[in-house]
């Protein structure tokens, strides 16, 4: 064959397009039981994170095993539907409601997934919620936020803020904690709010969202903690 012809040019980008997609595919294969569990030991972080227990990867596992002590799924009536939390992504399994029930120090500390959506896309978080139904700590994590904006989310000082915070409000119903412009409520920790991001407000308004209603559909089992 005339290697100079465009018969030959087609030909070898065919062949060439054929090799690198079988590649890719071989490859795509191989590697996803490595990045499932991947996957597995950063979901396990995020939660064990959020009650302060930070732990590398590889050791996410071992401690996931030492400090959650059971898991629950509700559905929206709030009864038990199954004791495998961890499996349910709240993405895509609308209805399912998964908690953990952790304890750290002689403490027990009940930890609620959230998703919503920010600016740009989604944004997550888990909520670990002490027994006085109170906010005791929070991490947060996004796919396409604005760096030193809306990305600050996921920063330490930010995510203090919520600490403290009652989930509740004065008359016992659940109120979420809110994400506020300007707030002027200093070190109050009973009205669930907290100061926002400079400059990312649409941000705010989706974490906002997030966990005024991700926590809703919780509100009698939390309330079955306190009693």
């Amino acid at each position: 064959m005339n290697r100079e012809s465009n018969g030959y040019t087609f030909l070898f980008a065919a062949i060439m397009v054929v090799l690198v997609a079988s590649a890719l595919a071989y490859a795509a294969t191989a590697l996803k039981p490595e990045q499932d569990a991947n996957i597995k030991k950063e979901k396990m972080q995020y939660i064990l994170k959020s009650f302060g227990v930070n732990v590398e990867r590889d050791a996410s596992e071992e401690a996931y095993q030492k400090h959650i002590i059971s898991e629950a799924v509700f559905d929206e009536s709030g009864k038990e539907i199954s004791k495998d939390a961890f499996s349910v992504d709240i993405a895509k399994e609308k209805g399912k409601f998964p908690v953990f029930a952790a304890e750290k120090d002689g403490k027990k500390f009940f930890v609620i997934p959230v998703r919503g959506m920010g600016l740009w896309d989604a944004i997550w978080g888990y909520v670990s919620i002490d027994e006085s139904l109170k906010v005791d700590g929070i991490v947060f994590d996004h796919k396409a936020e604005t760096p030193g904006l809306g990305g600050e989310i996921t920063q330490d000082y930010f995510q203090k803020r919520f600490v403290g915070e009652n989930v509740f409000d004065a008359s016992g119903n659940l109120q979420g904690v809110k994400v506020v412009k300007g707030y002027g409520g200093g070190e109050n920790k009973e009205d669930g709010e907290v100061d926002a991001i400079s400059g990312a407000t649409l941000t705010g308004n989706g974490v906002t969202e997030m966990l005024v209603r991700g926590l809703k559909p919780y509100e009698n089992y939390l309330k079955s903690i306190k009693k």
